[in-house]
């Protein structure tokens, strides 16, 4: 029987090997950039008037904030409040 070449064998771990420093150092590389990248972007003023525009497009307008009651006002209503509700009718008819 002959003996298993060790040497072709892939490692089970990645520590220690050449991809194992190639991957940190991508992503060393990548968070470096991303920080610098939000640096920059956080200190333009191009920051300032994007977030103002944003602003203004999520902000809600009277009647948006209007037709949204009129939505929670429609809601579903609980079996429990049903229940109230034709007991306080029965009760007016009863008077």
């Amino acid at each position: 029987m002959d003996r298993i070449d060790v040497t072709k064998r892939k490692p089970r771990r990645t520590h220690g090997t050449p991809s194992y420093a190639y991957r940190n150092r991508f992503a060393y590389a990548l968070l470096a950039a991303g920080t610098a990248l939000f640096g920059i972007w956080s200190l333009t003023p191009i920051q300032r008037i994007a977030n103002e525009k944003l602003s203004q497009v999520v902000a809600q307008t009277e009647q948006e904030r209007d037709r949204k009651g009129l939505f929670d006002f429609a809601a579903p209503r609980t079996s429990k409040f049903i229940r109230e509700a034709i007991k306080e009718s029965e009760e007016q008819r009863n008077k």
